[in-house]
């Protein structure tokens, strides 16, 4: 009988994986800081921030602009937005598992969460009190990145990375309410504005087997509405003569709204989910409407990643893109791309792509 002790015990070999790491010194990179009100752009030279042991370094090919990012601009002079952010992973801390040097990833409105609250534990980080975002930090108008990297998602490589931009927020907030208020796809649903969320809500709507009915205050949008797949157009500033009701609609603009109209569209038990952002802005709605027929007023915030992940995936089968326009992205392009969302000119998404002379 021979006695087995921990010394006779050998241990299997176990191949580790390379790890790259950034270079002793610190590296420096390009980004675009906001001038005053967010009307212009100021180039600026910054150093990397130290890469942390679940962080990846990313070189940034392009950054999609969000209504958001106008308004942090505005407020916030010296501030680097971003948020809709596609990159190449370059480095990689020692315990970062999910995405691999050469991997091409979109990240964006959250960096990161405590990972241990209710809510992150849950499924619903989105939702964690103590969730940081892109404005702590330097956001996405820059050649290269640190993030977090339990907060980054592999890219279809059927998507391009100017197509994936956008997704990674307006497509993800749009996708993110069909998912999570559980919405049938034998629905009938209401997109109101028909902007970067607004155009997107029409395709995912509409691929995910509703009849989808878009309203504008616009004539000149109709056409377009109607080739991204809505069935039905209404334009609120003519009488209302459509029969139709909807179980659902969803918001996506930002501002002052015929409420009460929209309160009719609905079916009784129907929902009204307000995705756009705005600094202020108050709600008017018809309480006997609302009380009668049981209508209730939700909000949806920007999706969890389990979501975000499953929008890519959606996105990808059903050849879902967001129509976009291009601009490099320079002090000139942030600023005209700026100028396009700001004034709601933009058809429908601006993205902002880094020239080949700031490459990483």
């Amino acid at each position: 009988m021979t006695l087995i002790t921990a010394e006779s015990v050998v241990a299997p070999a176990v191949e580790v994986p390379a790890v790259e790491t950034l270079p002793t010194e610190t590296p420096t990179y390009t980004a675009f800081a906001a001038g005053p009100g967010g009307q212009s752009f100021v180039q600026k030279q910054l150093e990397l921030p130290k890469l942390g042991q679940f962080d990846v370094a990313v070189a940034i090919i392009c950054c999609g602009v969000c209504y958001t990012d106008t308004m942090y601009a505005a407020m916030a002079e010296g501030m680097v937005v971003g948020h809709e952010i596609i990159g190449r992973v370059e480095f990689k801390g020692e315990a970062v598992t999910n995405v691999d040097i050469g991997d091409t990833i979109g990240f964006g409105y959250i960096r990161s969460t405590c990972l241990e609250c209710q809510f992150c534990l849950s499924g619903q980080e989105n939702m964690c009190p103590k969730r940081t975002t892109f404005t702590d930090g330097i956001g996405g108008l820059a050649n290269a990145s640190v993030w977090d990297s339990r907060f980054v998602y592999k890219i279809p490589s059927s998507i391009e990375p100017r197509h994936a931009g956008p997704l990674t927020c307006a497509g993800a907030a749009v996708f993110g309410a069909l998912y999570g208020y559980n919405i049938s796809p034998t629905a009938t649903v209401g997109v109101v504005g028909l902007g970067g969320l607004g155009h997107l809500a029409i395709k995912f709507a509409k691929a995910w087997g509703c009849k989808v009915v878009a309203i504008s205050s616009t004539h000149e949008k109709k056409k377009d509405a109607l080739a991204f797949g809505a069935h039905e157009f209404i334009c609120t500033k003519d009488p209302i003569t459509t029969t139709t009701k909807m179980d659902y609609i969803l918001n996506t603009h930002v501002g002052d709204l015929p409420w009460d109209i929209f309160v009719s569209l609905l079916i009784t038990n129907g929902t009204l989910i307000n995705l756009g952002i705005a600094a202020k802005l108050s709600m008017e709605i018809p309480y006997m409407p609302a009380l009668f027929n049981q209508l209730k007023v939700v909000g949806s915030l920007v999706a969890s990643r389990h979501v975000v992940n499953k929008m890519f995936e959606f996105a990808a089968r059903h050849n879902i893109r967001p129509e976009i326009e291009e601009y490099d992205m320079t002090a000139k392009g942030c600023r005209e791309g700026f100028k396009r969302v700001t004034e709601q000119q933009a058809r429908y998404r601006v993205v902002l792509n880094v020239p080949k002379n700031l490459a990483m």
